[in-house]
């Protein structure tokens, strides 16, 4: 991404309020202030590889930052979802080889992930993605609050 490219298109987001100036405010300072959840516990559950609740934060991420037009964050969202349930299959099948007994969390977690396609080679994926929503995500905040002003 060039530096003058822009991470954020708000044409969705005019498309979806009416061009309503104040839902559109409105919307955009909710996004700004919920970001902190969404870095911060992206950042934790990947360096603590809470598999479980680091998929649940990119799921609820993605709708919030596609509707800020950062379809590329917002694809990088996705694809942290679906490798972090690869990497609890992948865990929990490494459990049961090994004859360890599963839980009744790990019970719920495996009936959610056993059918889900699982490459190695994209689970290494994971932390490039991490760190990309991570450094980008604060340009983008740079982007709304300008846009703010100018809305």
């Amino acid at each position: 991404m060039n530096s003058n490219t822009k991470i954020i298109d708000l044409s969705y987001l005019k498309e979806m309020s009416g061009n309503n100036k104040d839902i559109m405010i409105e919307m955009v300072e909710i996004f700004i202030e919920q970001n902190p959840e969404f870095t911060e516990g992206i950042s934790s559950y990947f360096e603590n590889r809470q598999w479980t609740e680091l998929g649940a934060i990119a799921h609820k991420a993605k709708s919030s930052v596609r509707i800020m037009g950062m379809d590329e964050l917002g694809d990088c969202l996705e694809k942290i979802e679906h490798y972090s349930k690869g990497n609890q299959k992948v865990e929990l099948q490494q459990k049961i080889e090994n004859r360890h007994k599963l839980n009744d969390d790990d019970l719920r977690i495996w009936n959610n992930v056993r059918n889900e396609e699982v490459n190695d080679i994209d689970l290494i994926f994971i932390p490039k993605l991490v760190s990309k929503f991570l450094n980008q995500t604060p340009i983008a905040i740079t982007e709304l609050r300008k846009a703010l002003l100018e809305l």
